[in-house]
């Protein structure tokens, strides 16, 4: 029998309820146990939406057209030969049972004050599915801005929809509005063999219930969303099966919806994000960026929380494995305790190029401030940094991260925060073992042996007492140097015989660094002992004659240097002003090699 024919024999038998109509059209054919195996291969005996469509076809009645007032379609087969119209004010109902074919490029598209109703049940799922068993033979259902009852769908399955022939972004399911609400309800269905995507769903989506859905088999993905509804996807729906096993995120902003569930596959961000709320990445997980795309924390409102374990890990990852190819998260003058990165991965970050200072992980702010929890973390393959800290930043938890395999080096870090990072961190194994220190002051803090050296970039003030660890290594930069000034500063870096401190240039030059300079400083934490002190004594500084620098007015300064070498300096190794106080085995308890013009002066 021909498509024209059946239709012409099944529209006069069709009966529908509503509309003042009391028949009810006749049940289709009771599936067989053991017959057709459902789509997704369900037990046998297990009723399945969508199965046994060909031995429906004799039963099925003609859709019709329009729907002028509210309407229940009752248990049975319709099929759907155009694009059927609901009129403003109308509910459509479909009742448990319900499968519907639809005619090539047909769909249904409900907005405003009109709403649907599609409420099955495990016995009794109803199903809207193409006339043709190919992906894209329809369009799929259109929701829009509801002003009227909620949409629901429970134990429904869409099958065969997402026509992209004239739209790229398709799915079988598409909630489009501008910033007016879209309230729907979508539970225990399963949308599969879209040409498109199985769910779009724009920003202003509203879901008073989803869970329990499978989106699977479907060409370009289960779903395509804003980032502002991503955390409208439940953990408890299974989203693999599909062409691109990928949640694909249109990103702007996230200004609600705070929780990305773990959903078994990768959610892959189109763009920047601007997180504006509290936001939760549950484990594991894993976030795929765009080429060039950023995250950022930005405000104490805003905070980034992804915290997994050593065997459920959460993973910042680029859309291609190269160095650089995404920028990195940033953390921009957020004070938020909820600020923490915990067994979480963050690899092919760190672009420079808008940021010679680049990094997988940043902390950004003024003196605001900005406060961030890393702990059992791996930054690598960044282009640039792996960490960037300005001075401002607060770790409560700072401890056993790794940053390897990183361009510039492991860590950019403020000089008054360099006192952060710990030696339960691994810093080696990147192109440049060097934790970069972008210097300015220094307060009451000890720099920990952290296996790699610090490496200075410019001139230090110390304000208080600057204790450096046994085993430190400094590197200073071209004619710069540490000013210790006033009562309340000083250096103490006390190393022992096994574990000695070094102080030293980036390069190995007599004079490439200037000194360390100590004025009016009469604390007696100034002390230098088990150290080497190197290649300093640049003449191009404040007048200093000396690699070690004790100089003051009638105020006076202290210093004790012992049991440490002082050798390469283009100047003295030492230089004691009139009013220095110093230790009487100066000369005696340290070792001097090389220095230009002598190995102590003391002026008299």
């Amino acid at each position: 029998m021909s498509r024209t024919t059946l239709l012409a024999w099944l529209i006069p038998a069709f009966l529908v309820m509503g509309c003042g109509n009391d028949s009810t059209p006749a049940d289709p054919e009771t599936m067989p146990d053991g017959g057709d195996a459902g789509p997704d291969g369900a037990d046998a005996g297990e009723v399945v939406a969508c199965a046994g469509i060909e031995q429906m076809r004799s039963s099925c009645q003609a859709l019709p057209e329009r729907f002028d007032a509210s309407t229940t379609l009752a248990k049975g087969c319709y099929l759907a030969s155009k694009s059927p119209v609901i009129a403003a004010g109308v509910t459509l109902t479909l009742a448990p049972g319900v499968t519907i074919l639809f005619a090539e490029d047909t769909g249904l598209a409900v907005d405003a004050d009109r709403s649907l109703i599609a409420a099955g049940t495990a016995e009794e799922p109803i199903c809207l599915t193409g006339d043709v068993a190919q992906r894209g033979s329809w369009k799929g259902l259109n929701f829009g801005r509801t002003e009227g009852a909620d949409f629901k769908l429970d134990h429904v399955t869409i099958e065969y929809a997402g026509s992209t022939k004239s739209d790229s972004e398709a799915a079988a399911i598409k909630a489009v509005s501008d910033s007016r609400a879209i309230r729907l309800s979508l539970t225990n269905t399963t949308i599969r063999e879209s040409q498109g995507y199985g769910l779009y769903f724009v920003g202003s989506v509203e879901a008073s219930a989803f869970e329990n859905n499978v989106f699977t088999k479907n060409t370009l993905g289960p779903a395509s969303v804003d980032s502002d509804v991503a955390g409208l996807l439940d953990a408890a729906s299974d989203y693999t099966g599909n062409d691109v096993d990928e949640v694909y995120v249109r990103t702007n902003r996230i200004e609600k919806n705070g929780t990305w569930a773990a959903i078994n596959v990768p959610y892959h961000l189109s763009d920047n994000l601007n997180v504006q709320v509290p936001w939760t990445v549950d484990a594991p997980n894993t976030l795929i960026m765009a080429e060039g795309a950023w995250i950022s924390i930005n405000g104490d409102e805003a905070a980034l929380n992804a915290v997994g374990t050593a065997t459920q890990l959460i993973v910042f990852t680029g859309a291609e494995k190269v160095r650089g190819f995404w920028e990195g998260i940033t953390f921009g003058g957020s004070n938020n305790a909820a600020n923490e990165l915990d067994y979480v991965t963050v690899e092919y970050a760190g672009s420079t190029a808008h940021n010679a200072y680049g990094a997988g992980v940043a902390a950004e702010a003024d003196s605001h401030g900005v406060t961030l929890s890393m702990s059992n973390t791996t930054i690598h393959e960044c282009e640039g940094f792996g960490l960037n800290l300005v001075g401002s930043t607060s770790a409560p938890v700072f401890e056993g991260n790794t940053l390897t395999k990183n361009g510039l080096g492991p860590v950019c870090v403020g000089s008054d925060a360099a006192h952060l990072l710990d030696p339960s961190t691994s810093f080696t194994g990147n192109d440049v073992d060097h934790v970069l220190v972008r210097t300015n002051r220094v307060g009451a803090v000890s720099w920990q042996d952290l296996g790699v050296p610090y490496e200075l970039d410019g001139n230090l003030h110390v304000d208080l007492v600057w204790t450096i660890e046994p085993g430190v290594t400094l590197l200073l930069a071209k004619d710069s140097w540490i000013n210790m000034d006033g009562d309340d500063a000083a250096l103490h870096a006390v190393g022992t015989a096994q574990k000695p401190i070094t102080i030293s240039g980036i390069e190995k030059t007599a004079g490439y660094w200037h000194a360390l300079t100590f004025g009016s400083t009469l604390n007696s934490a100034n002390e230098i002992a088990y150290a080497t002190v190197e290649y300093g004594g640049s003449a191009n500084g404040g007048g200093e004659a000396g690699m070690i620098n004790a100089s003051s007015d009638s105020h006076g300064v202290v210093v004790s240097v012992h049991d440490s070498t002082i050798r390469h300096s283009n100047q003295f190794g030492i230089w004691l002003g009139y009013y220095a106080q110093y230790n009487d085995d100066i000369e005696s308890s340290n070792t001097f090699e090389g220095n230009a013009q002598g190995d102590v002066l003391k002026e008299q």
